[in-house]
């Protein structure tokens, strides 16, 4: 039987879809993780055949559990990741072993923020950036800056709103910087210009250079301490077509990068000056999504992704098209969790589709500073994008969420 192997994997979500894709198309899926949970709870990852429990950040480790596959006998197709960490290896490991033909180089650059905007630097879609790199020079190198503010602060790995920080003087981006390097020291600091317009989630599928845009989805962004992303929208009327210069400006990010055969994300603002590139992932995206694009096309994204891995071609026939708006729970204040409620009431309003919280008895729970914290989700689906939107926000009404102040 054909294996699949995936370097490491959430709960849920599209990492975790794609393993049922993976099962779905036939394969035997192997799972190499550092995470105990997987092999403690083995009755709740049915889709999971094998699993090998590392230590994920040791590559030698991951190699030699490689190894160690291959010495059994298992015929090994692919191997995926849909988590950053690993995006790269994985991708590099299939062209290695499996001869894919998957183009792993800019994959490399796609998950350090601060090689993306060098690599880009100059094109129409990037916007204006600056590293600091020591500390020694960060204070001259923030006079410079006076003139700019806004301005948006970030490490260089920093994924799902992590450790970015938007800053509106030299006061503000001093303490920033001082926050940052608490976390790092070592780590130099990428410096973006703040841009304001709508934002848009792109995923991006390449297979032999085609390029295939499988879903664009508006996003809802709160700005608090950190920025949040709530809501999630796709919709009929949302097309290419209806976004003059989208299409051509992901196209051309997409030949920068030279990349063939592979798979990304893009997230992208529609400014006064033009499409500018926010940031750019080398995976679909996480979360609800691969479940949103599921009911408003009828493809399955994460499976399409197996598809492209396995040297397969993906296909994207939209078999329906629906609105769908997915709204995240969060929360007002820091408290330990006492109980959830609301959520068979939530399940039983007009156009939910699904109610999920991860939130727990005894978890502490606070404002999100990141995307991590966002406790759940209600998606939904009607005819239009206003009524999806409001048959989500309708659904989440009913959750409550009982904290016990600490």
């Amino acid at each position: 039987m054909k294996s699949i192997v995936f370097l490491g994997t959430n709960k849920t979500g599209s990492s975790y879809e794609g393993i049922r894709a993976a099962k779905r198309l036939g394969y035997e899926t192997i799972l190499l993780t550092n995470r105990t949970i997987f092999v403690e709870e083995r009755k709740d990852y049915i889709e999971i055949d094998d699993v090998r429990l590392i230590n994920m950040s040791d590559t030698d480790e991951i190699l030699s559990a490689i190894t160690d596959l291959i010495v059994e006998g298992k015929k090994v197709e692919c191997f995926i990741s849909f988590l950053d960490e690993y995006v790269y290896l994985a991708a590099l490991l299939s062209n290695t072993l499996c001869n894919s033909p998957l183009t792993y180089e800019p994959l490399e650059i796609m998950t350090d923020k601060i090689l993306t905007r060098k690599y880009l630097s100059g094109k129409s879609y990037s916007p204006f950036f600056k590293v600091l790199s020591s500390p020694e020079t960060i204070n001259h190198e923030l006079k410079e800056l006076k003139d700019q503010f806004p301005l948006i602060i970030k490490s260089p790995q920093s994924n799902g709103s992590k450790d970015v920080i938007l800053v509106e003087n030299i006061w503000e981006c001093k303490k920033g910087v001082k926050q940052l390097h608490r976390k790092n020291s070592e780590s130099p600091i990428l410096v973006e210009e703040y841009l304001e317009g709508p934002q848009y989630l792109v995923e991006v599928v390449v297979y032999n250079s085609t390029i295939t845009i499988a879903a664009i989805v508006e996003q809802e962004v709160i700005k608090a301490e950190r920025f949040i992303i709530t809501g999630y929208s796709v919709f009929p009327e949302l097309l290419v077509e209806q976004l003059p210069g989208l299409k051509e400006t992901v196209f051309s990010i997409i030949g920068d990068f030279q990349l063939r055969n592979g798979t990304c994300h893009l997230e992208i603002k529609l400014t006064n000056n033009g499409w500018k590139l926010i940031e750019i992932n080398p995976r679909m995206a996480g979360g609800a999504m691969n479940r949103m694009i599921e009911e408003a096309f009828g493809y399955n994204l994460a499976e399409q992704t197996i598809r492209l891995f396995a040297g397969l071609e993906p296909e994207f026939i939209k078999m329906q098209n629906k609105a769908i708006y997915t709204h995240y729970l969060i929360v007002g204040s820091v408290g330990k969790v006492l109980k959830v409620t609301g959520c068979d009431s939530a399940k039983e309003q007009v156009g939910v589709l699904e109610v999920y919280t991860k939130a727990e008895y005894g978890q502490i729970v606070t404002p999100p500073r990141s995307m991590g914290q966002r406790y759940g989700y209600v998606l939904a689906a009607a005819d239009s994008k206003d009524q999806a939107r409001e048959c989500a926000i309708n659904g989440a009404q009913h959750i409550q969420f009982y904290l016990q102040p600490v």
